[in-house]
């Protein structure tokens, strides 16, 4: 895919940065059809306009919600508990707020959306798993908070536990799981969201990587800049605990290139904040069964292997200090809590001046 954009595109990619993050005055109308002769940067043009108006406001027919509900431009196009909170006082009838995330089902509270900005996912189990209290059910429904998505056209496979393996994927899970739709979006709409999200990068510079045109080298780290001394010597704390699992330009790799991208940080093992647990059965290759107790199970309920239990998608630290708080339950709150949280179930043994460097390196990311 081309990166020469010529004059016509900036202009429309500087008026869609304009409405994404200052308000348009009105809603764009969305081409019809592409545009006569098929020309490519044309149609990708009309695909970016049609994805932005699509992310920004439709509903399909649904509750109200749509992708930027939840991925909102107020909050690095995530969302916190600080954010539900001012949401809630202002209108608590705000698309937000909506049954299927209440803690009853009915709306009658939202305590664990309002407290840890978290929301209600539902998985269809695998064959191999089961409910040890309901067997008849064939999913858990579990609480997550929202992904950033920026850089998503380098951070696939999709969502906490993976189960995505393309944006059109995840965005079609998304309008069924969260915004209660009365139409199924159409294939025209799921390329548009692709288009569209595939152009968020932090920090901006990152679209390098995907520059095909540009003949300089980039060599590993090149888009970290240049750290003051407490970032630098963060950056050497940084590499010796956390790079194992957080390696690469986005810090979401595993250094080890043959590793699995999924790994068990403890947070379901610890349920620090005391969400629902599940009982789950899982049956092994030898028609033996292991029973599991987990508030969320990861990436295990997907795959139905017992080696994946707790394990999830390590996530870029990219922008990490705009993307509080962390952790697929948003259990921890701040960046203190997650090296805390390391310190106490991977005895990292981080002091203070060590963890306070360790955090103005990773506020340079």
């Amino acid at each position: 895919m081309t990166t020469q954009w010529g004059t016509r595109a900036c202009a429309m990619v500087c008026a869609s940065i304009l409405v994404m993050f200052w308000g348009g005055a009105g809603r764009a109308a969305p081409p019809t059809q592409p545009p006569p002769g098929g020309d490519p940067e044309q149609s990708k043009r009309a695909s970016f306009a049609l994805g932005e108006d699509v992310f920004f406001h439709e509903t399909f027919g649904g509750n109200g919600r749509t992708c930027a509900t939840c991925h909102d431009p107020r909050n690095e196009f995530t969302v916190s508990p600080q954010l539900v909170q001012q949401r809630y006082q202002a209108d608590p009838t705000h698309p937000l707020f909506r049954p299927i995330d209440s803690d009853d089902g009915a709306g009658n509270s939202y305590a664990t959306l309002l407290e840890h900005a978290l929301f209600k996912v539902t998985i269809p189990l695998p064959p191999s798993v089961s409910i040890v209290d309901a067997p008849g059910e064939r999913s858990i429904t579990v609480w997550r908070g929202v992904p950033s998505i920026a850089n998503l056209r380098l951070t696939a496979p999709y969502l906490q536990d993976g189960r995505a393996a393309t944006l059109p994927e995840q965005a079609l899970g998304a309008i069924r799981g969260h915004m209660q739709p009365s139409r199924k979006p159409t294939a025209r709409e799921l390329e548009a969201l692709d288009v569209f999200q595939r152009e968020f990068f932090y920090p901006l510079r990152i679209r390098a990587l995907v520059d095909d045109s540009d003949p300089l080298p980039k060599p590993p780290g090149f888009s970290i800049p240049t750290l003051n001394p407490s970032a630098t010597r963060g950056r050497a704390s940084f590499n010796l605990h956390c790079v194992r699992c957080h390696a690469g330009e986005l810090a979401d790799r595993p250094r080890d290139a043959s590793a699995s991208n999924f790994s068990n940080a403890f947070v379901s093992d610890a349920n620090s904040i005391d969400l629902p647990l599940f009982r789950l059965a899982f049956r092994q290759p030898d028609g033996s069964v292991i029973e599991t107790v987990s508030p969320d199970p990861g990436r295990a309920a997907i795959t139905g292997d017992l080696r994946d239990l707790n394990l999830f998608d390590t996530p870029s630290l990219r922008g990490v200090k705009h993307t509080a708080p962390y952790f697929h339950d948003n259990s921890a709150n701040t960046l203190e809590d997650v090296i805390n949280h390391y310190n106490l179930h991977f005895q990292f043994r981080i002091l203070a001046d060590e963890r306070d460097d360790l955090i103005a390196f990773l506020e340079t990311l």
